[in-house]
């Protein structure tokens, strides 16, 4: 495994809606691999492909709250609940910022395994909210593209505990692969990035938070990378 490289806004992979995953193979597995370990080295809760500049739609997640890792190809949700539900969400890819972001409180998350076997998580909470920001980044759209608020992180929105489902607006920095204080872009040159490129919200919002894993083991693998 290898600690990859996160690409930062503007870069253009970033914008770009990532291509499904038609064949798992040993380079999509070792991908993978080296997704989670640059993940936890981050340090962060969730990764998508392309954060390390390959546009393919595979995402990373760990909430780090005892629900356990995830990776997850070719995701989509298929259900969602209660949207409106405020959360501070920061991330790798645009360092030292964050924002408020409304999620769904609950969504169904399904895709395949490393192995090609269909998965079903039913998420809540403070993963779900992670998987709806992962999911975001496979069709190019970011967290500010959503956020009221954007703002430089402050220290006590980095150390910020869950807030838990009444109140998640002080979720800081966890979300999606929030809480990294790292060398600020600028507040305005974030909103204005999030302006000239706004494309849309995608498929609903994941929020996380209870793991709900299905395991419908077809093999779904199939034509080129």
């Amino acid at each position: 495994m290898a600690i990859l490289p996160i690409v930062t806004h503007p870069h253009p992979v970033l914008r770009k809606k990532a291509k499904p995953v038609q064949k798992i193979n040993a380079s999509i597995r070792k991908l993978i691999d080296d997704m989670t370990e640059t993940m936890y080295a981050a340090p962060g809760v969730g990764l998508a492909a392309p954060q390390v500049g390959v546009s393919k739609r595979i995402i990373v997640v760990d909430a780090q709250d005892g629900s356990g890792l995830f990776q997850v190809i070719n995701p989509e949700i298929v259900a969602a609940e209660d949207f409106g539900v405020m959360g501070t969400e920061g991330c790798l890819s645009i360092p030292g910022l964050v924002g408020d972001v409304p999620r769904y409180r609950k969504v169904r998350v399904t895709g395949l395994n490393r192995d090609g076997h269909r998965i079903w998580i039913d998420a809540e909470g403070w993963l779900a909210r992670i998987f709806q920001h992962e999911i975001d980044h496979l069709d190019g759209i970011l967290y500010i593209d959503k956020a009221t608020n954007i703002r430089e992180v402050k220290e006590e929105e980095e150390e910020a505990p869950e807030a838990g489902e009444a109140g998640e607006a002080t979720e800081a920095a966890k979300a999606g692969e929030t809480g990294e204080a790292r060398a600020a872009g600028g507040v305005e040159a974030a909103r204005a990035g999030a302006g000239a490129s706004r494309t849309g919200t995608g498929a609903g919002g994941p929020q996380t938070g209870a793991r709900g894993a299905g395991t419908s083991p077809e093999a779904e693998a199939g034509g080129g990378e």
